[in-house]
């Protein structure tokens, strides 16, 4: 049997290139472009739509099959079949994940779906919904990414396995779109993300630190940065042993005093997008540094020129 999962999503940000990508070992192909400006089936187009399909073949329990075979229909509210829903949306946001990643996209909610259809067919060619599906629709109230071969050969290859875009990424993204909204929401996000992906960072290079950082109150970003074991890293930058440029850490340290203002005394008077932004990109920098030092060197092209010239000065 084939399935098959089309959804509307937002902030499709590759212009006219497609992301194509196969898992032979399931079965299953995904497809992601731009929606096509003379579409007219719900929902209504907005601004950088995209369109994603994932199909997949699966077999079903014989009882199933044949039941849908006989009748020319097939119901989610049966396990399996509901089963291959969630396995072809969580492709296609694996997908979507780690090239919003590798391409240092800046903006895009976490869950960019707002509208999704089901369906089935006997040979792949012929579709039909299925049935009892309610047509899912949820509404989701910068740099352009640069899509190249690299990058489709990484979300090619690393969509097979278990790498995924890291909680930390997520987060920040979920910060610069709250940002719209509410700038205090967004700078306290901002600086969760940063504290994640530190915590995370050092408890995968040192994974003897886990147990430290999972169970004990942690120590403030500012501390964990400057007293970090730097030279215990089996890795150098230009050379040198890795740190954090100054410049970085100043901006990180406001950053977690207006997240501690906020939090106990609500919207600091001074609190400007401006002061949002520059918190936004000391985090991006510091997450894609922190990516790099794990053995992602594509992600030093990532951060913005100035960390740049910080992190790998001669």
């Amino acid at each position: 049997m084939y399935f098959r999962v089309r959804c509307i999503i937002r902030d499709f940000a590759f212009g006219d290139e497609q992301i194509s990508v196969s898992d032979p070992a399931r079965k299953t192909d995904v497809l992601i472009s731009k929606r096509s400006s003379d579409e007219t089936s719900p929902p209504p187009a907005e601004p950088n739509d995209g369109v994603a399909s994932a199909t997949c073949e699966r077999e079903l329990p014989a009882r199933h099959h044949d039941e849908a075979i006989s009748s020319g229909k097939l119901s989610i509210k049966k396990e399996s079949v509901a089963q291959v829903q969630v396995d072809l949306r969580e492709m296609i946001l694996h997908v979507l994940r780690l090239a919003r990643w590798r391409t240092n996209s800046r903006k895009g909610v976490p869950n960019p779906i707002r509208s999704a259809e089901f369906s089935w067919s006997v040979d792949g060619m012929a579709w039909k919904s299925v049935a009892d599906n309610l047509r899912l629709q949820i509404l989701w109230g910068s740099v352009l990414p640069r899509w190249t071969n690299e990058t489709a050969e990484f979300v090619r290859t690393e969509v097979l396995g278990d790498l995924d875009e890291p909680l930390a990424h997520e987060l920040l993204r979920e910060a610069a779109a709250s940002g719209e909204k509410s700038l205090r929401s967004s700078l306290v996000l901002a600086v969760v993300a940063a504290e994640v992906g530190f915590k995370q960072f050092a408890s995968k290079v040192f994974p003897d630190t886990e147990w430290i950082l999972e169970k004990l109150p942690s120590p403030p970003l500012e501390t964990m940065l400057k007293t970090f074991p730097w030279s215990k890293l089996s890795v150098q930058v230009n050379g040198k042993v890795p740190s954090i440029p100054d410049s970085i850490q100043s901006e990180l340290k406001k950053a977690v005093n207006l997240r501690n203002r906020i939090v106990h005394t609500g919207v600091p008077a001074n609190l400007k997008g401006e002061s949002v932004d520059s918190v936004l990109t000391a985090v991006r920098d510091l997450l894609y540094f922190l990516d790099a030092l794990q053995g992602q060197t594509w992600a030093a092209n990532c951060m913005s020129p100035e960390a740049i010239k910080s992190f790998y000065s001669p």
